[in-house]
């Protein structure tokens, strides 16, 4: 997609919505591999990963000519400098809401920090930018987001409350979302919500996924699936 000036800017912080990751798994994880990954694909869209400890990658791409892109979940193999990722799923943000694809991500590590090569044909290059925050923890959540989310119906604005138990509620489009963010090992968090019923888009719908904090930034990144209805959902918001 064709990110707007105010995406930009939220993807140059850290992601701009959520979310290409690229997974390195057998680096080890919480290595220097794991954490936030960008880049671009096919040379001029933006791209940004959210890289987990174990290896699971999130890493939401922008379109070609404007068009919203989507989300790539999957997890990696190293082999020397040769990284390969061929069970990822490519969950496409269009409308009507398109089924998933399979999607295979090869290339180059250089140093751990520069990886250079392709998702299946179209040249990708991503470069680790940051580790997790380490000061990022689950009662410093706690506060009111302002964001943006990205899902097949495209953008939309809404305000994320997350509690200091790790309780997370908004209201999208008069629809009710509840969830639940877990710490894990690695610094970043596990984050799944449910949709409520009408007039949900996806009534009583669970997606799970990852969620990273910026302690600096004060700022909420996540990127979330549902394989039953082939769709994903990435946020960006900021604490007021």
């Amino acid at each position: 997609m064709s990110f707007s000036s105010k995406a930009k800017q939220r993807i140059a912080v850290v992601i701009a919505a959520v979310t290409v990751s690229l997974g390195l798994s057998s680096c080890g994880g919480g290595g220097a591999d794991a954490g936030i990954w960008e880049g671009t694909l096919d040379g001029n869209r933006p791209v940004l990963s959210i890289v987990l400890g174990d290896g699971t990658y999130y890493m939401k791409y922008a379109g070609a000519g404007g068009t919203l892109g989507g989300l790539v979940v999957g997890t990696g193999d190293l082999n020397g400098n040769r990284y390969t990722s061929s069970d990822g799923v490519d969950y496409h943000f269009a409308y009507p809401p398109q089924a998933p694809s399979p999607a295979t991500i090869t290339g180059k590590l250089k140093g751990f920090t520069v990886l250079d090569g392709a998702m299946n044909t179209t040249p990708l290059s991503l470069k680790h930018q940051r580790q997790f925050d380490p000061d990022g923890k689950l009662r410093d959540l706690a506060g009111s987001y302002p964001g943006t989310v990205t899902f097949s119906l495209g953008l939309r604005t809404t305000t994320f409350v997350v509690t200091a138990d790790g309780n997370l509620s908004t209201t999208l489009n008069g629809c009710t979302i509840t969830g639940h963010v877990v710490p894990r090992w690695d610094d970043a968090f596990d984050l799944s919500v449910t949709f409520g019923g009408a007039p949900c888009v996806f009534p009583g719908a669970v997606f799970s996924g990852a969620l990273v904090y910026s302690h600096d930034l004060q700022q909420l990144d996540a990127a979330l699936v549902n394989p039953t209805y082939g769709q994903a959902i990435t946020f960006v918001a900021r604490k007021s």
